[in-house]
């Protein structure tokens, strides 16, 4: 039997390999943003994307842990999984928020016109303000007196849609996912995200459809 130490740096290694490959994508397949922008601008908007990458790969992991997958709880435990899962919804809030700094710094914080062309960005806006919802009442949800049952309803609802969202952000927003491998790998990593959600929900729907009939 694997001592459960050794399945942990499996993991931990599997996600830190996951998010290096994501790093990648901006220096490996870049854009035409990226190619017409030079030093410091070229800098923020390189390092915007990855951040960018970092929120979707750490909302992925997120959905896994939420997922209460057996293996998993064997190897770190509910307990931890809880505590991580807490943790990385943190760390999701405050790279969503540096994210668009960091895009618009290369652009000198030109503001977006009302035009069409930029839904992509508009959905990232929207797509901040329920990761900032999330993390809130999370945060302060005693503080804010709301119930388990209820904050935990509404908190999977307001990450279902988030859910929705990211991929309509990521596949437009930039040139990068239009095509080959990061498409490729950004579908996959959307594909897997939303096979998880509806797990978590048919369990859901199974459980109070049980309590019912008891």
């Amino acid at each position: 039997m694997i001592p459960r130490g050794v399945l942990r740096l499996t993991v931990a290694f599997l996600a830190l390999l996951l998010l290096v490959g994501g790093w990648c994508i901006p220096f490996y397949y870049e854009s035409s943003s990226i190619l017409y922008k030079f030093g410091l601008e070229k800098i923020y908007l390189r390092s915007g994307k990855m951040v960018g990458i970092t929120v979707v790969l750490l909302v992925f992991f997120q959905v896994i842990m939420a997922g209460r997958l057996k293996s998993l709880e064997q190897i770190f435990s509910v307990k931890n999984i809880f505590s991580l899962h807490r943790i990385n919804g943190t760390a999701i809030a405050l790279l969503a928020c540096l994210h668009p700094l960091l895009i618009k710094a290369s652009e000198d914080f030109t503001a977006y016109t009302f035009d069409k062309k930029y839904y992509p960005e508009f959905l990232g806006i929207a797509l901040l303000s329920v990761i900032l919802l999330l993390t809130g009442t999370a945060v302060a949800r005693s503080l804010l007196k709301i119930s388990y049952a209820s904050w935990l309803h509404h908190h999977r609802w307001t990450a279902t849609i988030a859910l929705l969202i990211i991929p309509t952000h990521v596949l437009w927003v930039s040139e990068t996912f239009k095509s080959g491998v990061p498409r490729t790998a950004a579908l996959t990593v959307f594909t897997l995200a939303l096979l998880l959600a509806v797990r978590v929900w048919r369990r859901r729907v199974a459980l109070e459809l049980k309590t019912r009939l008891s």
